[in-house]
């Protein structure tokens, strides 16, 4: 089991996330779109459609501008005002600031969105401030795409898998608790790597787990060969009743950590050494 204040599984993630291009291409460039229309309305001051006393002029159409990313060159829609006044900085200050905003969008997804965050990186991208509900409307918008990519189909064969939970404090209407984040990342033959689900659950038990997998089945996985994950029981049961004939591995990162916890500092130090130098093989069939 993950500890809550162990970041290291995180950044992995955000590694995966960054090598999906067509994941994040869509995510970037719907939130790079809103912050565009955002700055425009503040410079002519009013909304779409909107009629009041501060408007300082009028749309004019639009044309088109490309930017380069590191995930793909994305097409965005640039409004004009009546006057031609107004130029967006947007573009010079996201090739500045582009991986923090990459890795920001991949944290928006893995640890929930923060109004700090977002603002900081918009003011650093933009020159000002985002308002709250903005900072909402994206984080509504990121939802409904985020919720698409979590129910996509697997089209692909992913013969290996890695699994994993991590627990976080979250906030429900009934306060805030601690909840285990419950993830899948699948292997292909070729050696890619691709995050195949996230999912909330109480506990890392055999129903929360069985759920998952029966969604992963349905979505289209399948010839699942080889899993490693820690050495929970509920998982390992579950996956006998989803995926029988699959070869189960504790993970030995995992079974290091836990065997050294229990032993005292002086003899933690030589004992890892010895562990990791020599191999642990735990194979279980789950037939």
């Amino acid at each position: 089991m993950t500890q809550q204040k162990d970041n290291s599984l995180v950044k992995e993630f955000q590694k995966v996330l960054l090598d999906d291009k067509d994941f994040l291409k869509n995510l970037l460039a719907e939130s790079l779109q809103s912050i565009l229309q955002d700055e425009f309305n503040r410079f002519i001051k009013a909304g779409h459609y909107e009629r009041n006393e501060n408007r300082q002029s009028y749309r004019n159409g639009s044309y088109t501008r490309n930017i380069k990313t590191r995930v793909g060159r994305i097409e965005l829609e640039v409004c004009r005002d009546r006057d031609g006044l107004f130029q967006t900085e947007l573009f010079r200050r996201y090739q500045r600031s582009e991986q923090a905003f990459v890795l920001s969008m991949t944290e928006m997804y893995l640890n929930g969105v923060s109004t700090r965050k977002v603002t900081n990186i918009v003011e650093e991208l933009c020159g000002h401030s985002i308002s709250r509900s903005h900072v909402s409307q994206l984080a509504a918008d990121l939802d409904k795409k985020l919720n698409l990519w979590r129910k996509r189909k697997l089209t692909s064969t992913y013969p290996y898998l890695v699994i994993d939970a991590r627990y976080e404090r979250i906030r429900t209407p009934e306060g805030v608790v601690s909840k285990a984040v419950m993830i899948v990342i699948g292997i292909s033959e070729y050696g890619y790597r691709e995050i195949l689900s996230i999912d909330i659950g109480d506990s890392e038990n055999e129903t929360d787990w069985g759920r998952i997998l029966k969604d992963l089945k349905e979505r289209g996985l399948n010839s699942v060969q080889y899993v490693v994950s820690d050495d929970h029981k509920g998982m390992v049961k579950a996956l006998q009743r989803n995926f029988q004939g699959s070869v189960w591995q504790r993970c030995q990162v995992h079974f290091i950590r836990n065997f050294i916890s229990k032993l005292s500092r002086r003899k933690a130090k030589r004992m890892s050494l010895l562990l990791q130098l020599r191999k642990m093989p735990s194979f279980v069939r789950t037939d």
